[in-house]
């Protein structure tokens, strides 16, 4: 799975400009988290068609980056994302962004990004969805 990393200006209607160039372009917005710091803001995105948003986004004026994330699936139940990050720090990895995708019947996805996508996809072998990406 790929994540979408939109760098913008920390003002009012950023989110607005960049949903409509999205849903111009015909693309559907899976997930998104917004994080600001100070005078800049990162938009965090999935979507279903990452190189059209690419495209979308340059267009519409924005800067983007993709990044490869593993997908894990884990108990919707309190601790257990500590769980994956304790493991993941017992490794030596650094843990550079987790977040919720979906929770449904007890059952949580996420997607996570370390600074090895590879190693990471090995310590969390039992819990990783699908083929790991670097």
């Amino acid at each position: 799975m790929k994540q979408l990393n939109v760098l913008a200006p920390n003002k009012p209607g950023q989110l607005a400009a960049i949903t409509q160039a999205l849903a111009a372009g015909g693309v559907n917005i899976e997930d998104f988290d917004v994080a600001t710091h100070g005078a800049d803001g990162v938009i965090v995105l999935t979507v279903d068609r990452y190189g059209d948003v690419l495209r979308l986004l340059l267009d519409a004026g924005f800067k983007a980056v993709t990044q490869d994330t593993l997908l894990i699936r884990l108990e919707d139940k309190p601790g257990a994302l500590a769980q994956i990050a304790v493991r993941l720090k017992d490794a030596g990895l650094d843990l550079r962004s987790m977040h919720i995708v979906r929770r449904d019947g007890g059952v949580s996805i996420a997607s996570l990004v370390a600074d090895d996508n590879a190693r990471a996809a090995a310590v969390l072998h039992d819990v990783v969805i699908g083929p790991p990406h670097a």
